[in-house]
């Protein structure tokens, strides 16, 4: 079944409903039904196939919701990209999904024509004003389309980064994605007029799409798009809208908590807060409840898992510091490094097996029998244990990768970028702690004997960084060393590094 058969279910239930409040901007279920099957028509009369990859390059905005589900719709599989990329990381994604179609904003045309001119092919539809490519209002023009789909089909192709240092396509599929929807769906409790959600977090992150973006809208509930996170904004919407459910990585709440006109504004209607995208500080959850008497419930996923796998909302009660419980259809076991289960309190890798399970990582069959075994269990590559109670618990990552706020860095690639730059002779990057974003990227680096210690190359490096690469993966940080620490086979001891920062 196509996944984007649950909308016009939806629809034909709550038509006149809102489904998506953006600003001033109402669509409700039934004009986003039409919407997206017209939107489906045009891209049908643009010569897009069933299977087709399409790029979305779009901040958290309705035309982001239409393109999502109406290439559902066309049978093709949407290639969601973070809006703050830059040309060389589009055109790798574009290069390594396929992709025959890029939908982007008018004012970042130049950064997506200069990476549809490295991959031959590729079309573009822009969305805003005019522009000498297609125009997305005018795929809206179109009779409306819908393809049906196996429920093994690739639905949805999202980019995560793996143990190469290169981003890697998640091959999601209809069963994946459905499974998901069903059954978070069911964790949200508040009938369908009463329920209307926040979205803070980029709906191209996987969490921002399944839990805030599709599942809602298969449910009748009404989501509120902020293209931007801005703290007083949230409250602000919070407060009009009477808004029920947020769900936000832990570094959202703590600009919340923190911010000096809180106080001021009505945010009782809040029913459910929940937490995802990297670990919750108890202490802040704690201050919620203190402070507001809002509870905070944690959860946990990966972008291979569509993400849902855990949250305290499935669990008896919410025990602050757990993810909770796994979610229905899940089967979770703690391993050694040997695959051998553990028994509860030992630590070992969290490995997953259920129907949200990806099919595995786009042209990369390697990678995937790396991560899924021949029994089905997937490898999150976290280290956890379980209680006697079932409560799960995240102890630490057994990847390098950096969580900046809810946003994975892998330091390879930050590492890649900083050896292109003359100076530098050798680096390692690394996660260090950050009080408001869990963690942010620190750069050791060792210069050419050329060249010299100075802010002024400082921050030079830094300027390179974010000419080439997404601003949040960009070192915050950068220590000038003499050596870098190294095991003797000349691998750099990146533990040590951590320790000295």
């Amino acid at each position: 079944m196509n996944l984007a058969q649950l909308l016009d279910q939806a629809a034909k239930t709550f038509g006149e409903r809102p489904a998506v409040v953006f600003e001033d901007q109402e669509i409700s279920y039934a004009e986003l039904s039409d919407a997206t099957s017209r939107f489906a028509g045009g891209l049908k009369e643009i010569g897009i196939q069933p299977g087709d990859r399409v790029a979305v390059y779009l901040p958290n905005l309705p035309q982001f919701v239409i393109s999502i589900w109406g290439i559902l719709k066309a049978g093709a599989v949407p290639t969601p990209m973070n809006p703050q990329l830059r040309s060389r990381e589009i055109a790798y994604q574009l290069k390594d999904s396929g992709a025959k179609l890029m939908i982007g904003l008018l004012p970042l045309l130049h950064e997506i024509e200069s990476a549809v001119s490295q991959v031959p092919g590729v079309r573009i539809v822009t969305v805003g004003g005019e522009s000498p490519h297609k125009r997305f209002r005018d795929l809206l023009k179109a009779a409306p389309y819908f393809v049906d789909c196996k429920d093994d089909e690739i639905a949805l192709q999202p980019y995560t980064s793996g143990t190469t240092g290169h981003p890697k396509g998640v091959l999601l599929t209809h069963r994946n994605l459905i499974s998901n929807v069903q059954a978070t769906s069911k964790l949200f409790s508040l009938p369908p007029e009463e329920d209307r959600l926040l979205i803070p977090i980029p709906m191209f992150h996987i969490t921002g799409m399944t839990v805030l973006m599709l599942s809602p809208l298969t449910r009748g509930a009404s989501i509120y798009p902020m293209i931007r996170w801005e703290a007083e904004g949230a409250l602000k919407l919070i407060q009009k809208h009477r808004i029920t459910d947020v769900l936000c990585v832990p570094t959202i709440y703590i600009d919340l908590l923190h911010h000096p006109k809180l106080k001021e504004y009505d945010i009782s209607s809040l029913k459910l807060c929940s937490s995802g995208g990297a670990r919750m500080p108890v202490p802040v959850m704690e201050a919620y409840e203190a402070k507001l008497g809002i509870r905070i419930y944690e959860g946990y996923g990966l972008t291979e898992t569509s993400p849902v796998t855990h949250t305290n909302l499935a669990a008896p009660k919410r025990m602050p510091g757990s993810i909770g419980w796994p979610i229905e259809n899940t089967e979770c076991k703690i391993a050694d490094d040997q695959g051998r289960a553990l028994t509860p309190s030992q630590v070992g890798e969290l490995l997953i097996r259920g129907p949200q399970v990806m099919k595995g990582y786009h042209n990369n069959p390697q990678a995937t029998r790396a991560a899924i075994e021949p029994d089905g269990f997937f490898h999150t590559g976290d280290l956890a244990y379980v209680d006697q109670e079932g409560y799960y618990y995240i102890v630490d990552r057994v990847k390098d990768m950096i969580n900046v706020g809810g946003l994975k860095v892998y330091p390879k690639e930050v590492e890649h970028v900083l050896y292109e730059h003359p100076a530098v002779a050798e680096c390692a990057v690394v996660g260090i702690p950050d009080e408001r974003k869990g963690e942010t990227v620190k750069a050791f680096v060792v210069l050419r004997p050329s060249h010299k210690p100075s802010e002024t190359l400082e921050e030079e490096l830094r300027k390179h960084c974010l000419e080439e690469i997404a601003a949040y993966k960009h070192p915050r940080e950068i220590e000038f060393v003499d050596t870098l620490p190294k095991t003797a086979s000349g691998k750099i001891q990146k533990y040590r590094l951590k320790a000295k920062s």
